[in-house]
């Protein structure tokens, strides 16, 4: 792995963190519901890491990106992401090894996969860390759950559509080398 792929794993990791961070802080959305905290932490946050894995342009680098942000997220305690990011990051990054990193598909595909995934996993695993599983009728929790992984489809395709934009313009105009 390079040197710049490396670089570019740390920064996007960061600067993605940093922002899931201040966007939730600000906002509360987990004080309203579980399920409205991934709406959004899933929209800058998933577009800075989208684009530095169009950066990135490499095997591996999703897995790179999936360590990094679970250490973070590790090391700040919420320990519910942790496998939500592993499961999340192993997905997409047997995706890309078919359909690459930078096409509108691929940038498509792994944005909506990612964004998708982590928004239902981090609620499943919020749910059982916080012990709420049995308290909640199980045909109430299954209809937000529809709900929600429809709305977190759709979100991560927009947002998988602004990061192609944003990371094709980055790399096109030389911001960002490739």
């Amino acid at each position: 792995m390079k040197i710049r792929t490396v670089i570019y794993g740390v920064v996007f990791s960061i600067a993605s963190y940093a922002s899931a961070a201040a966007l939730a802080l600000s906002i509360g959305a987990y004080a309203i519901s579980s399920f409205t905290d991934p709406i959004v932490t899933l929209t800058i946050p998933l577009i800075l890491l989208s684009i530095g894995l169009q950066a990135m342009n490499e095997k591996f680098s999703v897995l790179l990106l999936t360590v990094i942000n679970a250490v973070l997220y590790a090391a700040t305690g919420l320990l519910f992401m942790v496998p939500t990011l592993i499961i999340a990051g192993v997905i997409d990054e047997i995706i890309t090894w078919f359909i690459g990193f930078r096409s509108f598909k691929a940038v498509m595909i792994n944005t909506t996969t990612v964004g998708t995934l982590v928004g239902v996993l981090s609620v499943i695993f919020g749910i059982m860390m916080v012990g709420l599983i049995g308290s909640i009728p199980f045909k109430d929790l299954a209809l937000a759950y529809l709900v929600f992984t429809i709305i977190y489809l759709v979100e991560s395709a927009i947002m998988g559509l602004i990061s192609y934009k944003l990371g094709s313009y980055l790399l096109k105009s030389g911001i960002i080398k490739g």
